[in-house]
């Protein structure tokens, strides 16, 4: 079971979708509960490749969120990273009758999470978590200035570690359209006062132009 993927808009360049998923970090975890219900926590992701190249997501949730409770079971979890994505007019093809649609560019990550005991790896998590929001700031806030206060509320998270086994790309971007269309869309999409639509549009011109 997976994602439904078309052949023409699926990504399988490890790259192009670790670019996504690093940049886009804010993530969907997915699982399923003791009662086979689905149960989802919305959070920000580490992307890491370790010294064998394996790719690993690391999180933390508050300790009251049930999820982790499920991760000893041994199951597969989910981890859905959602790209930039925008309306597409049919006003804007330049060619025959068309129909409204949606662009976008999404990773799923497949993998068993594993709670992380190491207190050090835990408080690793959060500085490298914060050091990358921070990172944008003047004056960027680090854990040492509330390090009292973070040590206290440690006790209150759970860290863990997802390491994956599995990547699905899909990136729909009009590749079922003429060339003419595509420039159309891409053109529309840089003209568009909606925020990401810029993206979007970047990431289907750097797939028409070579190299």
């Amino acid at each position: 079971m997976g994602m439904y993927i078309p052949r023409h808009f699926e990504e399988r360049d490890a790259e192009r979708l670790l670019s996504l998923m690093t940049r886009h970090a804010f993530a969907v975890l997915v699982t399923m509960g003791e009662d086979g219900a689905p149960f989802a926590t919305h959070l920000p992701f580490l992307v890491e490749r370790d010294a064998t190249g394996e790719l690993r997501l690391l999180a933390h949730m508050a300790l009251p969120n049930p999820q982790w409770r499920a991760f000893p079971a041994e199951r597969d979890a989910l981890v859905i990273f959602q790209g930039p994505h925008a309306y597409v007019s049919p006003t804007w093809y330049t060619t025959g009758s068309q129909v409204p649609t949606w662009n976008y560019a999404t990773v799923h990550a497949y993998g068993r999470p594993r709670i992380i005991e190491s207190r050090d790896e835990v408080l690793r998590i959060l500085r490298d978590t914060a050091a990358r929001y921070e990172s944008g700031n003047a004056q960027p806030w680090t854990m040492e200035q509330s390090q009292e206060y973070v040590n206290r509320l440690l006790g209150g998270i759970v860290a863990f570690d997802l390491r994956v086994t599995r990547l699905e790309g899909k990136f729909k971007l009009s590749q079922n359209k003429g060339e003419a269309d595509r420039k159309a869309v891409i053109s529309a999409l840089e003209r568009s006062p909606f925020p990401g639509d810029g993206e979007l549009a970047a990431l289907m011109r750097s797939r028409e132009e070579p190299g």
